[in-house]
């Protein structure tokens, strides 16, 4: 199991009983921000439900929620506020595909950015020899973060649904 610290996040490995409140919506128990889960969580929670036994929580590039980490102002225990990690291992080139997203009502307060670079961090550490992202090319915010990070873009390509794509890419040296 993953658990990452920055200074105000802690990002650890979304379990499969999470997955499957989140796809369910069943929020008892659970200290979630109001606008959590994203589309993107139900999106990677449902993945992650389909995959079943072959689900690996204990995987080295999995994926992670991310937690807000209680303050002198606010006491209260962590409260989840998105999503990051890994959407497959490293290609055969060495880079590992990076997906984030974060509930709206917690966006351009920098915790996005404070999660991508302690998982691009993380990623080195485990051998990777770099990371890419792929952005909708209408969704700026998640373009300058990746570029606040080091990412670079690399080209336009067609997904095959309709949909015009970004790569982002970090080669780590």
């Amino acid at each position: 199991m993953i658990r990452l610290r920055t200074e105000r996040l802690e990002l650890s490995t979304l379990t499969i009983d999470e997955a499957s409140a989140i796809s369910l919506g069943d929020r008892s128990g659970r200290i979630w921000a109001d606008d959590y889960p994203t589309p993107g969580d139900l999106i990677v929670a449902g993945i992650a439900l389909h995959a079943g036994e072959h689900y690996d929580e204990d995987a080295a590039l999995g994926v992670l929620q991310m937690r807000l980490l209680p303050s002198e102002s606010d006491p209260g225990p962590a409260l989840v506020i998105g999503g990051i990690g890994f959407i497959n291992p490293p290609d055969a080139d060495g880079f590992a595909e990076v997906g984030y997203g974060i509930a709206e009502s917690y966006q351009g307060q920098g915790f996005a950015t404070e999660a991508l670079l302690v998982v691009i961090d993380y990623a080195r550490t485990q051998g990777a020899l770099g990371v890419i992202a792929v952005t909708e090319i209408d969704n700026l915010p998640s373009q300058r973060l990746a570029q606040r990070c080091g990412l670079v873009f690399v080209g336009r390509f067609d997904s095959g649904d309709d949909r015009d794509l970004q790569r982002w890419e970090l080669r780590f040296d």
